[in-house]
Parts: structure tokens; C-alpha cells; sequence
């Protein structure tokens, strides 16, 4: 079983604390921090410039079975062991694996106790920014300090999907980038607003956020589990 094989779980070295590495700056695609984390604010301002590395595997997925297995359960223990070390508590959030984009949706639905849920897939670049000098042109705030569900694909239509409620004081903003004499690309930002190390870090491409629509009741009384979703901002399209 190439998965089984395969298998491993992300973890800090055993001579880190639980600050060296944080959760939220995790890019479950490459099993290592996000290169462009950072703390100083920069990404989300305009005429700054930074650079993408190849190790984030940015816009690149791994084909099924070639991705990183990860043990939910030690991700979890993980969370907690982070909590407590910042003095945070218990923010219950919740965590899921899901080898297929129904089954995340499904999750999502449920985490959110939504009948609707409206999504917004990160797109592919204009051209290929890795190991580029790129410039912050444009940004727009799409979330705020909203209850959501991201999902990280990790390998092809496989997603590490977890909730991310208001008092994790997470925002995400669409910044549009350039590199010289390049065209113009969209990314999306996410900036943790919230324990001891707060930063902000580039999403990989095909990462998926998922919300419940303004107008959309979200009563767990009228969950049935199954229904249609709406797109309220762009229509993610899954290859």
C-alpha cells in the first residue's frame, strides 16, 4: 500500500518548542513552514517585494498517493500542546482528512452546521512566480475575522481541511503580484492575528476557503447534510 508506505506525520524536531514551528504557519503540502511566512506585515503591503520558493511546492500538487499521509490524531495532540504552551485554551477546532472534494464539502457543511456554503478556490498564477522577485500591487480583503473552513490540498483532490473560527482572528486577502516585465497574478494571503507569533503566509495554489453565505441560515436544526453548494464568490473548479 503506497500510502501506508508512505506514511508520515508532521511533526517539530525533537529539540523545538512549540513556538519554533507554529501550527498556523504549517504548509501540509511540503511538511515544512511556509517560506513566505513572516511577521512583519509585508505581504500585505503595497510596493513590497518577496520571493516564493520552490520548497513550498506553491503550484505544484503531488499526484495521488505521493502526497504526505497525515495523522490526524498527532495533529490534534499537536493543537492542543500548542494551546497550552500559549495560554490559548481549547479553541475545539476541528480537523478532517478527505480523499475526495465531496467528502471535504461534506465536512465543511457539517463544521459549519450550513445547508449552503459559499467557496473560493486559489487560482493558478499567469506565469510561473517561483524563485521571483515579486511586487505587491493590488490588495483586497476577502475575509475578516469570519468562521470558515479552509482545506489544504496536499496531494491531487486530497485536502487536510479544518475550521478556523472568528476568535482565531484569522484574515485573507487576494493580493495581485508581479514580476518584472511579468504579468500580473492573483494570491491569497492568510494573516494569523493572534497568540505570541502572528504572520502571514501565501496559500498554495488549489487550497480551497470555504464560508457560509451571508443570507445563508445556519441553524444546526435545519442541517440535513446534503445539498447543493452555492458559489458566492468565484466557482472553484476542480481538474
Amino acid at each position: 500500500n503506497l500510502r501506508k508506505d508512505r506514511r508520515l506525520t508532521i511533526k517539530q524536531g525533537k529539540n523545538q518548542n512549540v513556538h519554533a514551528c507554529p501550527y498556523f504557519s504549517m504548509n501540509f503540502r511540503a511538511k515544512e513552514q511556509y517560506t513566505t511566512w513572516s511577521t512583519d506585515g509585508h505581504l500585505t503591503k503595497v510596493g513590497s517585494t518577496f520571493e516564493i520558493s520552490p520548497i513550498d511546492s506553491y503550484d505544484f500538487v503531488p499526484a495521488k498517493g505521493y502526497g504526505p499521509a497525515l495523522d490526524v490524531q498527532s495533529m490534534r495532540a499537536e493543537r492542543k500542546e500548542a494551546e497550552d504552551a500559549n495560554g490559548e485554551g481549547n479553541s475545539e477546532e476541528l480537523f478532517g482528512v478527505f480523499h475526495s472534494f465531496e467528502e471535504a464539502t461534506k465536512f465543511a457543511k457539517s463544521a459549519l452546521q450550513a445547508k449552503m456554503i459559499s467557496k473560493d478556490q486559489v487560482p493558478m498564477p499567469n506565469e510561473s512566480l517561483i524563485a521571483k522577485e515579486l511586487t505587491v500591487d493590488t490588495i483586497e480583503a476577502l475575509y475578516m475575522y469570519e468562521d470558515m473552513v479552509v482545506c489544504h490540498e496536499f496531494e491531487l483532490q486530497s485536502y487536510m481541511c479544518h475550521k478556523v473560527d472568528k476568535e482565531r482572528r484569522v484574515n485573507i486577502n487576494k493580493v495581485t503580484v508581479s514580476a518584472t516585465h511579468g504579468k500580473p497574478s492573483t494570491l491569497y494571503v492568510a494573516c494569523h492575528d493572534f497568540g505570541e507569533q502572528p504572520g502571514c503566509h501565501v496559500f498554495n495554489v488549489n487550497d480551497i476557503i470555504m464560508s457560509v453565505p451571508k443570507d445563508a441560515e445556519t441553524s444546526m436544526d435545519d442541517f440535513e447534510g446534503e445539498f447543493d453548494v452555492k458559489h458566492n464568490l468565484r466557482k472553484a473548479k476542480i481538474n
